[in-house]
């Protein structure tokens, strides 16, 4: 049944929405679907993921709300109404039978125009609390898949959402940890520090790491993924540090590389260090310019990881993230228990059965 069923998936703003919902379109493949399709905007990383996992991109324009004060607020309703009228375009053209959404502004017009045209909806939450995309797109849904039971969650939504836990990168269980060392040079003796932010990469941590970066190149090999335009040509000659823009197939080979992780607490990555048993230092975004998710996030996984967490106010002159990274040098000379492939694609494909499971039957194209 499953080989002429079409499953639409969206989601994009960032890699932490993106590297899921592909994740979840390589279990529909294996699954044997006919056909995939990406609804998101040209030019973006969901456009740029989709085409290196060989799935076709239908363009849909959105825009996000700013959590500051910005011009691009008062233009936003116009261009979201053009997003919901090209999303329906496109929804029409494409004709899926199901859409997988996993969540950020981007998938506000795409799941509306699902609804519009009667094509089943499940969308998936990765933090504590439904962002306002998922909040806004929930009452349109079939089914509100969770990462963590939801809290202060309406009562009307009981009866769709289920606690499913949130899909790792399809490649996880794959990483060649030496082939990145090769690669870089990186000799063996001291202890990998690994800092990465996301695609973006964040300015604010850029400059305490570098602030201190001696001390931290006395005690680690330090790999320093900055964002895209973030390098800092004077640094590339500094001894035991390596710095770079972004990393996409090899991420997985850094992360199996590193021995300590320096990141914000976005959802995605904390499965993913959770899932290899990384200690952490956790700088999560705070609550003036996000909604507060990544302290959450940050708090809940102290309690059951190793980690330390630096409040991001107290960055400026790096010296917080060097006594957190001091203090969790005891717990990186144990072996890390290697993961379990299963356990990785689990959920991407609990999450790939239920897509199908609300797809409608495929009705039989007019010639």
């Amino acid at each position: 049944m499953t080989e002429a069923l079409k499953v639409g998936i969206t989601g994009g703003g960032s890699a932490g929405h993106v590297v899921p919902a592909v994740a979840v379109a390589a279990e529909l493949r294996r699954a044997r679907v006919g056909e995939l399709v990406f609804f998101g905007r040209a030019g973006s990383i969901e456009a740029d993921l989709a085409a290196q996992a060989g799935i076709p991109l239908a363009a849909v324009p959105s825009a996000g709300m700013q959590r500051y004060r910005s011009w691009k607020n008062a233009v936003m309703p116009f261009t979201v109404l053009r997003g919901i009228g090209a999303a329906y375009l496109a929804m029409r053209r494409e004709r899926p039978d199901a859409l997988f959404s996993k969540g950020s502004y981007v998938s506000v017009p795409v799941g509306i125009a699902a609804w519009l045209n009667r094509v089943p909806l499940l969308i998936h939450e990765s933090d504590h609390s439904l962002g306002l995309a998922n909040r806004i797109l929930a009452r349109l849904a079939r089914t509100v898949c969770l990462s963590e039971p939801g809290q202060n969650l309406p009562a009307w939504l009981d009866s769709k959402a289920v606690v499913t836990g949130l899909p790792l990168r399809d490649d996880l269980a794959d990483g060649r940890p030496e082939r990145l060392r090769t690669r870089l040079g990186i000799p063996p003796g001291l202890p990998v520090l690994l800092i990465f932010c996301g695609s973006s990469g964040s300015t604010r941590i850029n400059e305490a790491i570098r602030r201190q970066l001696a001390a931290l190149t006395a005690r680690f090999a330090v790999v320093h993924i900055t964002g895209r335009g973030n390098l800092d040509p004077s640094l590339t000659a500094v001894p035991g540090y390596w710095q770079l823009e972004y990393l996409h197939d090899e991420m997985v080979d850094a992360l199996w590389l590193a021995d300590l992780v320096i990141g914000r607490a976005g959802a995605t990555t904390l499965a993913e260090l959770e899932a290899l048993a990384k200690p952490a230092v956790l700088v999560p975004l705070p609550a003036s310019v996000s909604r507060g998710d990544q302290l959450d996030n940050a708090r809940d996984y102290a309690r059951r990881a190793v980690c330390q967490v630096v409040a991001d106010e107290e960055l400026a002159d790096g010296v917080p993230l060097l006594v957190a990274c001091e203090k969790l040098l005891p717990e990186l000379s144990g072996r890390r228990p290697q993961p379990d492939p299963e356990q990785i694609h689990r959920v991407a494909r609990d999450l790939a059965e239920r897509t199908l499971g609300l797809a409608r039957p495929r009705r039989r194209r007019r010639r």
